[in-house]
């Protein structure tokens, strides 16, 4: 299919513009357009990579805390530091953390810094996996990307990092209240 071609097709956010301008004539659709095909996209990107880890008996949060350990193999890791790196709450961190451990892929150490704290870090069979996955896991990315010509990935990914980075100061102006 041409760019052309998949230009002039419809998608649901077509129709979804649509059946809301039909009912709310002066409407302004033009956030839906943007938003709405990012929750979309965001869904098949989650599909996608849920199928390709479940390969590798891997949930895409534990890939992500495996991810961190294996791409900083000398950095102290603690819970807390994990949680900066990664979107989740404590309660969805420390699970992960245990089912990692009973898994065989992730050890915790003492903190001598901080007597009730701990150190993470993936075992040797952690590391292993993580590195065998973390190639299908770009393979999986570079296709959703193949269909954008190089200079479009660089727009759409400068486009989107505006988009983050305005979401972050808001959100840290709001936690500061």
């Amino acid at each position: 299919m041409t760019e052309d071609t998949s230009r002039n097709l419809k998608d649901f956010v077509d129709s979804l513009e649509e059946e809301w301008k039909a009912q709310v004539p002066t409407l302004s659709t033009e956030p839906i357009s943007v938003v709405a095909r990012l929750v979309r996209m965001s869904y098949y990107v989650e599909r996608r990579v849920a199928e390709n880890l479940a390969r590798y008996d891997l949930t895409r949060g534990e890939f992500e805390v495996l991810a961190v350990l294996t791409r900083n193999p000398d950095a102290v890791i603690t819970p807390k530091i994990l949680q900066t790196k990664i979107l989740i709450t404590s309660g969805g961190l420390s699970n992960r953390i245990r089912k990692l451990e009973e898994k065989g892929l992730l050890e915790r150490f003492p903190d001598t810094g901080d007597r009730r704290g701990v150190i993470l870090k993936a075992t040797e069979k952690g590391k292993a996996l993580t590195l065998d996955a973390v190639n299908s896991h770009v393979e999986v990315e570079r296709q959703f990307a193949s269909c954008l010509s190089v200079e479009e990935q660089r727009e759409l990914a400068r486009l989107l990092k505006h988009m983050i980075l305005s979401q972050q100061r808001e959100l840290n102006r709001n936690s500061l209240c």
